[in-house]
């Protein structure tokens, strides 16, 4: 399934002409190519997508932070989200960093490896469509309909349709996360985004 398939399910629910592809020049493909892309990373963004999970080993720049924080790593050029970071030795509370901040296409943090490298796993930007879980294609499909509606004329009943699809999608993607998730050691540690751990055990929430 390509760009154009999927721009063409999506003006399907709005009952408008099929395009040919994203430069065939008619109004459908205007407004499809101005708001697939978009459309698309803010989908991989929302959500922990399997298909989308990636890892990577980055260097730590030779440039440093003016202030606040002691080290920053550059991120890989398809990051669209952070899912967590480890450090290299084996324990479970070890491997949760303690401080981070993502500021561009930078990640700052005071914790310096012994080889100057950080761990991350991360969301990256798919633009291959054949590489699309079939349920963020479904998705997909509903929330670029959704973009459509205004700019087609498509009417406030064809927009609630959609969003009633919608609700019926969504516990199913969540329903395949939990089935699909069975996390031992490091992978089951809380993200950076949500706490970490002080002494005594306690968790707080992250310096942002």
């Amino acid at each position: 399934m390509s760009a154009t398939d999927i721009c063409n399910m999506a003006l399907g629910w709005l009952g408008a002409k099929r395009i040919t592809s994203l430069d065939d020049g008619s109004v459908q493909a205007i407004h499809c190519k101005l708001h697939y892309e978009q459309t698309r990373d803010a989908l991989l963004r929302s959500h922990w997508w399997r298909f989308a999970s990636a890892r990577a080993s980055l260097s730590q720049d030779t440039d440093t932070p003016d202030f606040e924080y002691d080290y920053q790593y550059s991120l890989p050029s398809d990051f669209l989200r952070l899912k967590s970071v480890f450090s290299e030795n084996g324990t479970a509370t070890e491997n949760t960093r303690y401080s981070y901040a993502i500021e561009g296409n930078k990640i700052l943090t005071d914790d310096e490896e012994s080889d100057n490298t950080l761990d991350i796993r991360y969301i990256k930007r798919v633009t291959d469509t054949a590489q699309f879980d079939p349920l963020f294609t479904e998705v997909l499909i509903l929330k670029l309909a959704l973009k459509l509606v205004g700019p087609l004329d498509a009417g406030q009943a064809t927009r609630e349709n959609i969003l009633n699809e919608l609700k019926l999608v969504m516990p199913r993607v969540r329903a395949l996360d939990r089935q699909e998730t069975q996390a031992i050691g490091r992978l089951n540690n809380r993200p950076w985004t949500e706490a970490r751990l002080q002494g005594g055990g306690m968790w707080r929430q992250d310096r942002v």
